[in-house]
């Protein structure tokens, strides 16, 4: 009896002795990949884009599924940034922003692929920044450029301001019915001025402005206009000057730019369209989109300036963001807490992206962020 007990306590104590090991190489093995992103002249970033390394694999979408000729769909959706933050929640944001730098790399990527024989890009967003808009313009302009490939844009509804600013170096432009483009501005920084404040009820962007105690507030700087926005000052004459100088100028590049790759006058822009917003048949008037038609009417004029045919099939790129530990492990679902908690922190992290910049950048955007996102 005395050698049995022994005999199954002996065991046990090796089965416990394994699965600790097993996870302590997991750990080390994890350390290891760590030290090689931050410890052999390899910065955090770029260890960051090494385990968060891209599939080149594609999803079918639709088309004859056997075709080595692939129509790529790459979305703009949502508000225009420029670079994503390198932490990764594993929170989808495609639907509320779209990063102007991933559209750069997507399209880089793409263009080293030789069965991908053209760009699909659905198009639904109210703008958002200059430097983001441009980064997709260039990003399609050179894919066309590199390539001979045609790409297509396939406004869903929406895509002004900065979407215009983006959209216009494609092949061809296509809205779908009851769509809204234009809004051919921008929009300067946002200042407040508070009169006289005596005290703040609820904070400087609470619950306003009452008359209850006295208020002190001091700013050091060094510069002149080096505090401007400051809320208990008024902006002087010379700065607004030099912020309405530089809206100036943003507004004519952007006229030009317009203008310049949809065959358009700019005077028309300028003295005709203003920053409106327009439905599909004033804008094919005007000349920003080139008609209106349902999306599979999209894709067969994409499949017909790329001469493919019925031999083709659309895909969709297959991307892997799973931190380092879960593909170690194979952990594919959170908890719904942690799912929960992931969301609530990204969404902190964009609107901490969007308005904590968006009172000083001038922006191509349609509406006002403090009304909706910014409140």
């Amino acid at each position: 009896m005395k050698n049995i007990l022994e005999y199954f306590v002996r065991i046990f104590g090796q089965t416990l002795f394994a699965i600790i090991s097993f996870f302590v190489i997991i750990f080390l093995f994890s350390l290891f990949f760590i030290g090689l992103g931050t410890g052999v002249g390899v910065s955090t970033s770029s260890f960051n884009k090494l385990k968060n390394i891209e599939q080149t694999d594609y999803n079918y979408v639709s088309g004859n599924k056997d075709s080595d000729n692939k129509l790529l769909t790459v979305p703009v959706s949502g508000i225009i940034l420029g670079s994503a933050p390198e932490e990764d929640f594993g929170f989808g944001l495609s639907d509320f922003l779209t990063y102007g730098y991933d559209i750069v790399d997507t399209l880089e990527d793409a263009a080293k692929d030789e069965g991908i024989k053209g760009i699909f890009m659905p198009f639904r967003t109210p703008g958002g920044t200059i430097f983001g808009s441009q980064a997709i313009y260039r990003a399609i302009k050179k894919y066309r450029e590199d390539t001979g490939n045609p790409v297509v844009v396939y406004i869903e509804g929406m895509s002004a301001s900065g979407g215009v600013m983006a959209m216009v170096a494609a092949n061809s432009i296509y809205a779908d019915y009851g769509s809204l483009i234009g809004s051919i501005g921008v929009l300067g920084p946002s200042l407040t001025y508070f009169n006289k404040p005596i005290a703040i009820d609820g904070g400087l962007f609470g619950g306003g402005i009452v008359t209850k105690g006295g208020i002190e507030q001091t700013a050091i700087t060094a510069g002149r206009g080096k505090d401007i926005g400051n809320p208990f000052r008024k902006p002087s004459e010379e700065e607004i000057a030099n912020l309405r100088a530089g809206v100036n100028n943003e507004y004519e590049d952007f006229i030009k730019h317009v203008a310049k790759n949809r065959n358009m006058a700019p005077e028309m822009i300028r003295n005709e369209m203003g920053a409106q917003i327009f439905d599909n048949k004033t804008a094919q008037a005007y000349g920003l989109i080139d008609g209106t038609q349902y999306r599979s009417e999209a894709i067969s004029s994409l499949v017909k300036l790329a001469k493919l045919g019925d031999d083709y099939k659309l895909v969709k790129p297959v991307h892997n963001r799973k931190s380092l530990m879960n593909q170690l492990l194979g952990v594919i679902y959170k908890p719904s807490s942690s799912r929960l908690q992931s969301g609530q922190l990204a969404e902190q992290i964009l609107r901490q992206q969007i308005c904590g910049n968006s009172r000083q950048l001038t922006l191509a955007y349609y509406g006002h962020l403090a009304n909706s996102i910014c409140r």
